[in-house]
């Protein structure tokens, strides 16, 4: 999940904008993507800064609500800073926010959905939650001739709240993938069980994909999806050498580590007037502020604190390292006039690397992104030179190259009356063909190794990096399975918001958020 529009100073998610509008699908025209297709900015929602990534470029394409927008933003994930949104928004009121702001959806008649074999003698039902439609009829013309036995009725599909009523009405789809409330569902017994059909694939072999990557996908030690579509890494320091390079500064020779950063950004942001002209670096942008919806929570990787504890049932967000991520992001928006300064900078401009977005109009130096970063920024920015290096670490870790899975995950709902034949499209989502046609489509990345080592890398500058980091990093990442993910990025943007604005010091904010998790767990789950 990752981008929002922009309204006024406030950033509206294309999490909670996909949710006000009842499941829509945002469907795009740029080549290459982010990690949850959006049509604005970063997912956020109640304090608002982003949740999770996904491209934010001009959308050519939507569908109309299909749920209630309340119920739909009820477990949004967000993180502290962007801006906020109301999660009983209407889909009306958020589409013409996006509009407003130049970067929103706009409506078409032609419906993404279609069909892969009409005179196939069984029909499988598959719910997507996001892409381009291009793409898919490129992956359902593959259907046709891969699995000719099958007519795949592929539709965009609300995979949160209406995905949960056709599981209780006995009609789910078959296959779910993309936008779904993963480990939600998997501890609410949404899913299907799907390792034995695993055991027996001769398309999946489990040990091509990386296991830090099967673990969002599993619950108690039970797989309940397979990462597809979208899965590859979300972590970079993305660096604009077009502005860096006069300043004599060589991105080569960045350290990635807050104290430099923080140097860098008192050293380059530049004024004009009271306001911030040019900021050197966001903290919380685009997957700075990445916490749920299938992106890591940032701050805990960086800092070396794994938040939950799937064994134990037990949450970790009172400690030392986490009050000290509080103070240093509150150190970076300081130093150059305070985060209303920051905002006051990127007015007019949207977040992470969509067209007219910050960084690709020159008023942010550098960012924290993921491996959809080159090709947006090829497209969004073809006369701006960029440079990537590793995520932003405390200056204890300085020098710690690690990386994080992350991404969705094709899944069986509980209620499908095809389980078998539903697994053979899943199968054919982590094909080689077909991740090949999704990368060649919107530019995503799927979690094999076999393909990764096949990418042509050199379609994008800079995407080398991201390709190298999933295997020569010093520590590899996997996002813990916690049911009430959405829950705690939710807490955790409000208790960081009270920080950045001066209304609590960061050790209570944190002894009040460990307190509300974990109050809030033992009511869902009583039994651990």
């Amino acid at each position: 999940m990752r981008k929002g529009t922009v309204v006024g100073n406030q950033q509206v998610s294309r999490r909670v904008l996909l949710g006000a509008c009842g499941g829509t699908v945002l469907l795009f025209s740029t080549s290459l993507l982010a990690a949850c297709g959006s049509a604005g900015q970063a997912a956020v929602s109640g304090s608002g800064s982003t949740v999770a990534a996904s491209g934010s470029v001009t959308a050519s394409t939507t569908v109309a609500a299909t749920s209630s927008p309340a119920a739909a933003t009820s477990n949004t994930a967000v993180t502290g800073t962007k801006a906020a949104a109301s999660s009983a928004a209407t889909s009306s009121a958020a589409t013409s926010s996006a509009a407003a702001a130049g970067t929103g959806p706009k409506a078409t008649a032609t419906p993404p959905q279609g069909e892969s074999n009409k005179n196939a003698s069984k029909t499988l039902e598959l719910s997507y939650g996001w892409g381009q439609v291009a793409t898919w009829q490129a992956l359902a013309k593959l259907m046709g001739t891969q699995l000719s036995q099958y007519n795949v009725q592929w539709k965009s599909g609300n995979n949160k709240t209406g995905l949960l009523a056709l599981v209780a009405a006995g009609t789910p789809p078959d296959v779910v993938v993309g936008n779904a409330d993963y480990p939600e569902d998997w501890a609410k017994g949404i899913a299907n069980d799907l390792d034995s059909y695993i055991a027996k694939s001769k398309e999946i072999n489990k040990t091509d994909i990386p296991a830090a990557s099967w673990a969002y996908a599993s619950y108690k030690g039970k797989t309940y999806g397979v990462p597809a579509l979208e899965a590859f890494v979300r972590f970079g320091l993305v660096m604009d050498n077009t502005l860096l390079q006069p300043k004599g500064i060589d991105p080569k020779t960045i350290s990635w580590d807050f104290d430099t950063l923080t140097q860098l950004q008192q050293q380059l942001t530049t004024k004009n007037g009271a306001a911030d002209q040019v900021v050197a670096f966001d903290p919380l942008d685009a997957m700075g502020g990445g916490f749920g919806g299938g992106n890591p929570f940032y701050f805990g990787q960086a800092w070396g604190i794994k938040y939950f504890d799937e064994g134990t049932g037990k949450f970790n967000f009172d400690n030392a390292e986490l009050a000290d991520a509080m103070t240093t992001v509150k150190k970076l928006y300081d130093v150059v006039g305070g985060r209303p300064a920051v905002q006051a900078a990127f007015k007019g401009h949207g977040y992470w690397t969509g067209a007219g977005s910050d960084i690709v109009s020159g008023v942010e130096i550098m960012q924290t992104n993921g491996y959809w970063s080159p090709g947006e920024l090829a497209h969004n920015a073809p006369s701006r030179d960029f440079a990537y290096t590793w995520p932003p670490v405390p200056a204890a870790k300085k020098g710690l190259k690690f990386q994080s899975s992350g991404g969705h995950s094709a899944f069986i709902p509980n209620g499908s009356k095809n389980v078998g034949d539903a697994f053979t499209l899943i199968e054919f989502l982590v094909s080689e063909p077909a991740e090949q046609t999704i990368f060649d489509g919107t530019g995503w990345l799927g979690a094999r190794t076999s393909f990764l080592a096949k990418v042509d890398v050199s379609k994008y500058k800079g995407l080398d990096f991201y390709v190298n980091s999933a295997t020569k990093n010093d520590q590899l990442n996997s996002m813990p399975s916690c049911p009430i993910e959405g829950d705690c990025a939710t807490m955790w943007g409000k208790a960081l918001d009270d920080v950045l604005a001066g209304k609590q010091q960061p050790q209570n904010a944190l002894q009040q958020l460990q307190q509300q998790v974990t109050t809030l767990f033992a009511q869902r789950f009583p039994n651990g």
